[in-house]
């Protein structure tokens, strides 16, 4: 796979991720990490055989924006404590959408990776919870989250806030129904299964994005839809 090459900021970004991953999966992977406030589920909590390759995101089980028929398949890897995950969000993802998911060129993959903290886990799962119940309820709560995003050094993604983003702006999600799934740890597999699927393919950094085999890390909107635009090319000739 080709990463492309990154301005001194966006090496600036995954350096830190990288000295981030060593630490914080010491802490995904131990039972139990409790703050003040709660404890937050770990990869130690849950069971089930997981099977990653290179190559191999597993797109059918991942929340998506477009349609099946869409040429190109564009995957972006989140974490939602990621500042810079925010930002591609709230700046970029609305023309994206208009120009490539609404046209029908593109169709657009989430995948987590939980790396900057053991809320990032929390977060994510009521994510794929959402998904579960109802594809609108998630994309709400994905803009929501963005939009209402806490300090990324902070553990801030506890049950409560994140319940209050559902209640107050997810109008397609049902909060109840979230609250006793996080109980029964639903979501977590799926959480796990995305950082062996992100770790398994050398991603090492947020916000990354995949378009025919490579790699951009947080690209502004030219730059991923000069990739796209010539992945199109390719499909056409």
């Amino acid at each position: 796979m080709v990463v492309k090459k990154l301005s001194k900021k966006k090496v600036g970004i995954i350096a830190g991720v990288g000295v981030l991953v060593l630490v914080v999966m010491i802490l995904l992977f131990v039972s139990g990490f409790k703050n003040k406030e709660e404890v937050f589920p770990t990869f130690q909590d849950v069971g089930g055989k997981i099977e990653t390759q290179v190559g191999n995101y597993k797109l059918d089980n991942q929340p998506y924006l477009g349609g099946p028929n869409s040429p190109v398949k564009v995957i972006e890897f989140v974490d939602y404590k990621c500042p810079y995950c925010a930002a591609w969000t709230n700046n970029h993802l609305p023309k994206f959408k208009k120009d490539y998911i609404d046209t029908g060129k593109v169709q657009l993959y989430v995948v987590n990776f939980t790396f900057l903290g053991p809320d990032s886990i929390k977060a994510a799962m009521v994510g794929e919870i959402l998904w579960k119940q109802n594809h609108e309820a998630f994309w709400e709560y994905h803009d929501a989250l963005y939009s209402h995003q806490g300090e990324e050094k902070r553990i801030w993604a506890t049950e409560k806030y994140l319940l209050s983003i559902v209640k107050k702006y997810v109008p397609h999600g049902d909060a109840t129904a979230v609250k006793k799934s996080l109980e029964e740890l639903d979501g977590l597999l799926e959480v796990k299964e995305d950082f062996k699927i992100t770790t398994t393919n050398g991603i090492s950094s947020v916000p990354t994005f995949v378009v025919d085999g490579q790699k951009f890390v947080n690209p502004d909107l030219p730059e991923l839809s000069q990739a796209i635009d010539s992945a199109l090319a390719t499909i056409t000739n």
